[in-house]
């Protein structure tokens, strides 16, 4: 055997290994993995590096979503009822598509975009259009959905919600959803006192589900 060949073997043992035991230990594995002999920076980002380097798909769902974002299906209904299928399982291979938006994959942005054009409201759409945002800089993408959604949204509880993920989806930028949304919207109108009550601080931060 090859020195070559005998790299890679030892490099699919510990990928095997790896993959093994996180599978077994959902909860514990980081300690797992130092009981085995494995250096590790105790920090999330470096957790979350190494699910999303071992995560596989692990049902039809996933297998389809992975080759639509590999380029290898095609965009389609099906595609976006199975992403959002997937995010309302009870238990979502988070790094699995996680890492598709870390990598701000072009098939992802195409998909959320997709869907917000036939779901112009969806805030759950919405969150992870501004969570592709942080890793890949689409502000005129958020922008137009967020404006459309507010324009389009007659309940003034959703209503609400939206403007408060606008406004924070686009605060690190520099962009003043608060201000942008003013200048739209009837003076004296429900929306126009809603927008007025978030400028002047009297609700909090949203609690959003992102992958």
């Amino acid at each position: 055997m090859s020195d070559d060949d005998f790299e890679k073997l030892r490099h699919e043992l510990v990928f095997e290994q790896v993959s093994k035991t996180i599978k077994q230990n959902p909860k514990n594995w980081a300690s797992k993995l130092e009981e085995l002999g494995f250096q590790w920076v105790d920090d999330e980002s470096g957790e979350e590096e190494v699910e999303e380097n071992i995560a596989k798909p692990e049902n039809l769902n996933q297998e389809l979503l992975v080759a639509y974002f590999e380029g290898a299906a095609k965009l389609s209904d099906q595609v976006l009822d199975t992403y959002l299928a997937e995010k309302e399982s009870a238990t979502p291979n988070y790094p699995l598509i996680r890492k598709y938006f870390k990598r701000g994959n072009e098939h992802l942005r195409r998909l959320l975009i997709f869907g917000l054009e036939r779901r112009p409201t969806d805030i759950g759409l919405l969150n992870d259009l501004g969570f592709f945002h942080e890793f890949r800089s689409i502000l005129t993408d958020l922008i137009h959905y967020y404006l459309k959604a507010c324009k389009e949204e007659h309940d003034m509880s959703s209503f609400e919600e939206l403007v408060l993920a606008f406004y924070y989806d686009t605060v690190p930028d520099g962009f003043d959803a608060l201000y942008e949304l003013e200048q739209q919207i009837a003076p004296g109108s429900d929306k126009a006192k809603i927008v007025q009550t978030i400028r002047q601080g009297q609700k909090l931060e949203p609690e959003c589900v992102k992958f």
